[in-house]
């Protein structure tokens, strides 16, 4: 799978860099400066401050997702945003992953409406656990041991 890593310049974001984990290869696929901006629905242009490259988010999220669907024990995705989920081919192969029957730890955003997000959501087979400042130091080993067992 793959991690989300922001980048910030003077304590603002100003991009984000995907990774794959088994790999450690990382490209920077959204940024502040590029001009190419997503088509988000209910958002003008405008109101999007980040350009993406879905090159680049297929190169690394959709192929490590679809690696580790055929080779990995567990599927590691953080996160699920709206970075990621602009790539029709992310969202497909997010949804073979869903149905290959591996361990899975995803990461995403709690509120957003994105159909992709309110779909996984919405599975009955899935584990959701919350991060909040009180148990965000915990969570790690809670996830570990669900993971190892099925069980909380």
């Amino acid at each position: 799978g793959f991690t989300t890593h922001p980048i910030e310049e003077n304590g603002e974001l100003i991009g984000y860099n995907l990774k794959d984990y088994v790999t450690g290869e990382e490209e920077l696929s959204a940024s502040v400066r590029w001009d190419v901006k997503p088509k988000i629905p209910g958002r003008t242009p405008e109101a999007t401050h980040l350009g993406i490259r879905l090159d680049a988010v297929n190169r690394i999220a959709t192929a490590s997702v679809a690696k580790a669907i055929e080779e990995a024990d567990l599927i590691l995705v953080d996160e699920v945003g709206k970075l990621v989920s602009e790539s029709k081919e992310f969202s497909a192969v997010l949804k073979e992953a869903l149905k290959c029957g591996k361990p899975m730890l995803i990461t995403m955003h709690k509120r957003s409406r994105n159909p992709l997000l309110q779909s996984i959501r919405k599975r009955d087979d899935l584990r959701t656990l919350e991060v909040t400042p009180i148990n965000s130091a915990i969570l790690p080993s809670k996830a570990v041991n669900i993971l190892k067992t099925g069980m909380v």
